[in-house]
């Protein structure tokens, strides 16, 4: 097993005015990430704590002219082409999946999950992400053999700390030969270590991580759930591994359900904590490839100070590349596995 986990102890000196000028030590962390070799950070703000804002008046204000509620999103989305998807668009349960009309690339698609504008976080139900993952499996696999479409990317922004422009719960999706810098980065960096120690890395990683039992959160017939020993969020991500599956439209309807149940439990344990908004994303494996897994990322957003608008994206993130994290992942670790029974 040749997964190594990183870090550096770093302390900060300073005479503290909170204890009459005493000298007072501070310390955080430098880690890497076993896969990429990426760095990240993990220091506290002083007090920090999740400050949610005030999200009804946002609510309301946006439901009038929403175009995913049910009594508009028939008649003001567009439809697949025939060939594509014959009866123009795919629904399952309460979604309702259709083209974009701001495309990301040559095949791009939206989901609206629910007939509700607004679904809490913690009241989000197992069957309507089952439906959403569904019918999104279904877009990908109806692609399967329309050239340059390799990666089925899916992602979800839900309420705007996340960069999300709707209020109702959706996923965004798109089919491509370029799925981006993070994919394309850890899809080489899987076949390196896959040509070097002769292991698939997501395995021996979710071995390693069982083993020592610190970000290890549960595991289910289909997948494997943790937190990310170097995370994007500042709150820590969660990561859900699927062995030997490689993208979305393989994932049996078993694992659709696994999934769907292991997400509500850890949204809800969020929630419980103050957050009340996340991105997730599917990082499907390169295609024709054995030595890569697909993974899901689950990944809390904030703003740190509500009332000045203050993003969780600073130089450091944005322009320095560099993971910021004011919650260890062992923390957030802990907290998920009372909360996940796969």
């Amino acid at each position: 097993m040749t997964v190594r986990f990183e870090r550096r102890d770093k302390t900060t000196r300073f005479l503290d005015p909170r204890a009459d000028f005493q000298e007072t030590a501070v310390h955080s962390e430098l880690r890497r990430d076993p896969l990429t070799g990426r760095s990240g950070r993990v220091a506290h703000f002083l007090g920090f704590h999740v400050q949610p804002p005030e999200l009804a008046p946002l609510i309301e204000a946006s439901r009038a002219n929403c175009p995913f509620c049910p009594e508009r999103v028939l008649s003001v989305t567009p439809r697949f082409p025939s060939d594509l998807v014959p009866e123009g668009r795919l629904q399952r349960g309460e979604t309702v999946l259709f083209p974009n009309l701001s495309p990301y690339d040559e095949h791009s698609a939206v989901a609206a999950l629910s007939h509700a504008h607004y679904v809490p976080l913690a009241g989000l139900p197992p069957q309507l992400l089952r439906d959403a993952f569904e019918a999104s499996a279904a877009y990908f696999r109806a692609l399967a053999t329309t050239p340059r479409t390799d990666y089925g990317l899916l992602m979800w922004n839900y309420l705007p700390a996340s960069g999300g422009t709707q209020i109702h719960p959706h996923f965004q999706l798109f089919a491509t030969d370029t799925p981006g810098n993070a994919v394309e980065a850890e899809a080489e960096a899987a076949r390196r270590y896959f040509e070097r120690e002769g292991h698939v890395y997501w395995d021996d990683l979710v071995r390693e991580e069982e083993r020592l039992g610190e970000r290890f959160v549960a595991r289910g017939r289909h997948s494997a759930w943790l937190t990310s020993f170097v995370s994007q969020s500042m709150l820590a991500d969660t990561l859900v591994v699927f062995p030997d599956v490689r993208t979305l439209a393989e994932l049996p309807s078993a694992a659709l359900d696994e999934l769907s149940l292991g997400l509500t439990q850890a949204l809800a344990a969020y929630a419980a904590q103050g957050v009340y908004s996340f991105n997730l994303a599917a990082f499907p494996a390169a295609p024709g490839r054995d030595e890569a897994w697909l993974r899901l990322r689950l990944s809390p957003r904030l703003y740190l100070v509500p009332r000045l608008w203050g993003t969780d994206t600073s130089a450091l993130q944005h322009l320095y590349d560099e993971h910021f994290m004011v919650q260890a992942p062992e923390e957030a670790a802990a907290q998920l596995r009372r909360a996940i029974r796969l």
